[in-house]
């Protein structure tokens, strides 16, 4: 993982954070979390990764900087 906050992405679903009181975040370790437990991952990690399945099938990788704007 990079320290670079714009190399950073996290995963996120819009529906498991609907259906989780703001839990929409992934964690390698923890599953659906809030923001401050998301894994954060390098973009050639974004790349290659297999994303998580989620309610309504809606889960995508998003800017670190930009969910913490919206989340954090």
């Amino acid at each position: 993982m990079t320290s670079k906050a714009n190399d950073c992405w996290v995963v996120y679903s819009p529906n498991e954070s609907a259906t989780s009181d703001s839990a929409g975040f992934w964690s390698n370790e923890f599953g659906w979390v809030q923001f401050d437990q998301a894994t954060r991952f390098s973009l050639e990690e974004a790349l290659y990764a297999e994303i998580p399945v989620a309610v309504g099938r809606d889960t995508r990788f998003v800017p670190w900087q930009e969910a913490r704007q919206h989340y954090g």
